[in-house]
């Protein structure tokens, strides 16, 4: 049996990289308010981790009986009658998760080894993005530095006074520190801190983007990767997550088109597989999502940026990508989203607004428009995942 886990402090129990990690408040509760979104990735017949105290029997049904969904879901996993044939596939994998897994019963047979977590946190680092993305152009037109000295910090600052200097390790879109012009006191002690802990920092300079997207893989363990699709996604200044454009693979090339040749897309592509093979494919099983921009150059033309990020791990990305193939109506485009409300009761009334005004149209088990929310909302909520979804134009 495959047991899904929704953990997305993984990044941030990669940087601690203690057994005993605790996250933050704010992730315990976002863990805690969207435990069932593996409900829609997951595979038939498997078991989803929920171990809130909310009950999840009436969204599932509904989701079952609406989409077709087929995988039910555990509260306590110590109550499993068979620990021994589990196929455990969390958001991401760290060493604090391996504990609390075997504390709950979990053999160490079906989990990885510390020494292959210590492995996938060597891969996960921002340092890997950096080998890989000089791998991709031979030009160097962009370009990335890991730097593990206060010193060249201050010597990059100065030289590339627009930058961003990212922690190795962290939550997506943090861990980044934005130099605009300005690199003072509080981004020196920023720099001194993260290298204290994590023994470097990775600058960049700051490109003029225009369009982020992704492109999706899955690694089969043996060195073979899978081509799963590509990601449109927006961000904030700061490079913050904001969601997701759910459309089908050929629209989201037809997009993609209007910036680049999609023939230069697809070059990187197969590079780039060739890279994730040899430097993955062997040591790591399961989802790979490579973060990509548009920007535009100095000389005024649009280029391609190959690699900013390598996630190494279920990603936002492939969560739409697979919302999208599973069941977005065809012809439909649809916006997916994760959102923060500071009370629950500016929360309760976008759902409510949402659900009156464009309740969903289904047709075949696929949306056609209208508005859905992935997660049970109950009166305590302060996070809520959604699709929204039109007939595309």
């Amino acid at each position: 049996m495959k047991l899904y886990i929704f953990n997305p402090d993984t990044d941030l129990a990669l940087a601690n990289n203690r057994e005993n990690y605790m996250p933050p408040a704010r992730v315990k509760q976002m863990t805690k308010e969207l435990e069932l979104l593996p409900l829609w990735y997951a595979e038939d017949s498997s078991c989803i981790f929920t171990p809130s105290s909310h009950d999840n029997a009436e969204f599932v049904a509904n989701a079952q009986k609406l989409f077709g969904t087929n995988a039910t879901y555990i509260k306590d996993i110590s109550r499993l009658t068979d620990k021994e044939n589990i196929e455990i596939i969390p958001w991401g994998w760290n060493v604090s998760l391996r504990k609390k897994l075997l504390n709950k019963g979990i053999t160490s047979a079906n989990l990885p080894t510390l020494q292959e977590l210590a492995e996938y946190r060597e891969l996960s680092g921002r340092n890997k993005d950096t080998e890989i993305l000089h791998s991709l152009q031979p030009s160097a037109q962009f370009t990335a530095e890991v730097i593990d000295n206060i010193e060249k910090c201050r010597e990059y600052a100065y030289k590339n006074p627009r930058c961003i200097f990212k922690a190795p390790w962290s939550g997506s879109g943090k861990g980044l520190l934005w130099c605009w012009g300005k690199y003072d006191d509080k981004s020196d002690g920023w720099c001194q801190r993260i290298i204290k802990e994590q023994g470097f920092v990775v600058a960049t300079p700051i490109y003029e983007k225009l369009q982020d997207f992704a492109v999706e893989y899955y690694s089969d363990g043996k060195g073979n990767i899978s081509f799963i699709g590509y990601s449109l996604f927006k961000t904030n200044t700061k490079g913050a997550y904001q969601g997701n454009i759910l459309q089908s693979k050929e629209q989201h090339r037809k997009t993609l088109s209007r910036y680049i040749n999609i023939q230069e897309i697809d070059a990187t592509d197969i590079l780039l597989r060739e890279k994730l093979s040899t430097t993955y494919g062997h040591k790591y099983k399961g989802y790979i999502g490579v973060d990509m921009i548009i920007c535009r150059t100095n000389d005024e033309k649009n280029a391609l940026h190959p690699c900013v990020e390598v996630n190494m791990r279920m990603n936002m990305g492939i969560l739409s990508t697979i919302l999208a193939d599973r069941f977005l109506a065809e012809g439909s485009r649809a916006i997916f989203s994760i959102d923060y409300y500071p009370s629950t009761e500016e929360l309760q009334l976008f759902f409510s607004k949402m659900n009156k005004e464009y309740p969903p149209t289904i047709i075949n088990k696929k949306l056609v428009s209208g508005f859905i929310p992935l997660v049970p909302i109950n009166n305590s909520n302060n996070y809520i995942s959604y699709i929204f979804a039109e007939r595309a134009s």
